[in-house]
């Protein structure tokens, strides 16, 4: 139990400070304002911009946003819980051992993109109830990193963790902008839906205002956990048979 509670918390250490630089690193709006002038000029249809908690929504083709009612809450957290439940059996039966986050993401994109209408009217509730619960996923992690925790008893996880994320980082910026110039808010944002997953990464876009790669940061995140998860799950015995 120890262990297990330094390993999280110098993971949330050593993620939290990784994620500080390359919010430092990344320009905000440079990479949306760059999209969203081509854009206008090719299509009609406007950029959708996730909101905080009290901007209001952009929507499409000068459609009026929904308001958010008693009425659109309920339906919006009926709905997800809904396709959280259908997310959980679904893995329960498929794969036990994978997160239910996974066939949860797929399913929601899947009914998505079915029922576009009636998603459409959840937007506004729907993206205001996701950001309150961002805020509070965020301090829950920073309340789990006690950093004498970590110093106390796993000094050595820590040393791991930097390690594995200087790897990273190194090979992201060597390949992706040495090779492929590739943008570097664009690999920033990558880094971040490799390294913490789609919810870090989608808050990344959102502070940013890179508002068109909201939803390919969510995506790539998910297809992390997708294969990194079972690879690691099978890679750990294969280690620890090695090492033992």
């Amino acid at each position: 139990g120890s262990v297990v509670s330094a390993a999280i918390a110098a993971d949330n250490v050593v993620v939290a400070l990784y994620f500080a630089l390359l919010f430092y690193l990344a320009k905000a709006g440079e990479t949306g304002a760059k999209t969203s002038s081509s854009s206008k000029e090719d299509s009609k249809e406007e950029t959708l911009n996730l909101p905080s908690l009290g901007d209001d929504i952009v929507v499409e083709n000068g459609e009026t946003p929904n308001q958010i009612t008693t009425s659109s809450i309920a339906y919006s957290i009926a709905s997800a819980s809904c396709l959280v439940t259908i997310g959980e059996l679904l893995t329960r039966a498929i794969c036990p051992s994978l997160s239910s986050m996974v066939i949860t993401s797929i399913v929601t994109v899947l009914a998505a993109t079915i029922h576009p209408k009636w998603f459409r009217k959840l937007r506004s509730s729907g993206s205001a109830i996701g950001i309150l619960f961002l805020q509070m996923f965020f301090a829950a992690s920073g309340a789990s990193g006690s950093l004498l925790l970590v110093l106390r008893r796993a000094p050595s996880l820590v040393a791991f963790s930097m390690m594995q994320i200087a790897i990273h980082f190194v090979f992201l910026i060597g390949i992706g902008r040495g090779i492929f110039r590739l943008d570097p808010n664009e690999l920033y944002l990558a880094s971040n839906a490799n390294v913490g997953g789609p919810t870090t990464a989608a808050a990344m876009a959102q502070a940013k205002e890179w508002n068109r790669l909201t939803l390919p940061a969510l995506l790539v995140g998910v297809f992390g956990y997708a294969t990194a998860t079972a690879l690691s799950l099978s890679l750990g015995p294969l280690l620890t048979r090695i090492v033992a």
